[in-house]
């Protein structure tokens, strides 16, 4: 091989190992954005346009009311897919003359007013103010959320409802009945003889689905739960 044709070939092979050198650093910076994504939470929440009382109502004023609405759902949406809820659950059983209890207790929540939860966009669409929000965790928040990922934690989905009325805190009962369910269909499997109780922890895989049908608050969750303890009845 001649020494010129010796130096193209050179040249070609550095040419290369140049090109894999930056494709590589190039995953590795584009792996720390994934990496900082993977701490974000975002979705987007909804809330219903007021009727104007006033021509002259101040509509900045009621513009940051529906913003509150929103970010109050928010807090409470991303607590439950951070910190989840403990649960207390007594299915319903007639012969023995059980009424179903069902009770969930939030184990933390993230605080009203932390900067962490912000607004990143806002638009209006057939009746609604729609929000784009997110919540940017700490990093002992990213390792509990994250730990609940595992494929070896159960899952669940449910559907619940409330009210419309008294008004839109019912979304929060809305999603919480679905919990139940969730909680409910979760412990058949686990249990075929219907138990005496159970509780654990559950949180949200995901933000809710409401929707609103026949004077009613409809919401649809996933949730990861962790099943404590099943109690059975004695023989009956």
């Amino acid at each position: 091989m001649s020494v010129n044709r010796f130096m193209k070939a050179q040249n070609r092979l550095l040419f290369v190992l140049a090109r894999c050198i930056l494709l590589i650093s190039l995953a590795l910076q584009g792996g720390g954005h994934a990496h900082a994504a993977e701490n974000r939470l975002v979705a987007e929440f909804w809330a219903e346009l007021q009727p104007m009382v006033r021509p002259d109502a101040d509509f900045a004023a009621r513009r940051e009311a529906v913003i509150r609405r929103m970010l109050e759902e928010a807090q409470w949406t991303f607590s439950g897919m951070i910190y989840g809820y403990r649960f207390n659950y007594t299915p319903f059983d007639r012969r023995r003359g059980v009424d179903e209890q069902f009770t969930l207790e939030p184990i933390a929540s993230i605080p009203w007013g932390d900067p962490a939860l912000t607004v990143l966009a806002t638009r209006q669409e057939g009746g609604r103010h729609l929000a784009q929000i997110q919540y940017v965790m700490a990093d002992h928040q990213a390792r509990r959320y994250a730990a609940w990922q595992s494929r070896s934690v159960s899952r669940s989905a449910g559907t619940g409802e409330a009210s419309l009325w008294p008004g839109v805190e019912q979304k929060q009962l809305a999603v919480e009945d679905a919990v139940r369910m969730a909680v409910r269909e979760r412990l058949r499997v686990m249990s075929p003889n219907k138990p005496a109780a159970a509780h654990g922890r559950v949180v949200l895989a995901a933000p809710p689905r409401i929707w609103i049908l026949s004077g009613a608050y409809h919401a649809s969750v996933h949730v990861r739960m962790d099943v404590d303890e099943i109690r059975q009845y004695e023989l009956f």
